[in-house]
């Protein structure tokens, strides 16, 4: 008798042939305004997934595949703005939104958060006139090590701001 796990799984080529993203897509849960572009309709949205070219908006009555829209996520306070092309819909459920214009400064917005999301983009880099490398190799001073890295990691994340961090950081070296 066959167990139902020694099942080889099938991969649906439909679905890998239909995937048009280029993009990583990292989760997200922000608040959007998004506004048709024609008809000037207004929604609320909670963007649920943030890539560099779209995200994904879920709302009750998403708008047709193909309208063009302006929309305004906000994260932590900060709006970042584009225009999108709805590139799908599932009525009840949402839209996948592809940004058609975003302007610089708003890409370098987008930047810092996919940075922030995906853990890659370090805020700080600690400069090479403060040898904390000594500190960390000393032994017996396990501790301060650890320290320090926990105070780069809450800098990295945005907990500390680059001023409280450097502070924190020349007194452990002290």
């Amino acid at each position: 008798m066959r167990n139902y796990l020694d099942k080889k799984p099938t991969v649906s080529t439909t679905r890998v042939l239909n995937e048009r993203r280029n993009s990583t897509r990292y989760p997200l849960s922000a608040i959007a305004e998004i506004v048709e572009s024609q008809t000037r309709t207004k929604m609320s949205a909670r963007i649920s997934d943030l890539s560099r070219t779209g995200c994904y908006a879920e709302m009750i009555s998403p708008f047709p595949s193909g309208d063009l829209v302006k929309m305004r996520i906000m994260k932590n306070k900060t709006p970042f703005l584009a225009q999108a092309e709805v590139t799908n819909t599932l009525c009840g459920m949402g839209m996948g939104l592809k940004f058609t214009i975003v302007a610089p400064e708003q890409t370098e917005l987008l930047d810092k958060w996919i940075g922030e999301l995906s853990g890659a983009s370090p805020k700080y880099q600690m400069p090479e006139e403060d040898d904390l490398e000594s500190v960390a190799q000393t032994p017996g001073k396990d501790l301060f090590y650890v320290v320090n890295e926990i105070v780069v990691a809450l800098m990295r994340k945005g907990i500390l701001s680059d001023q409280q961090g450097k502070i924190m950081l020349k007194k452990l070296a002290n």
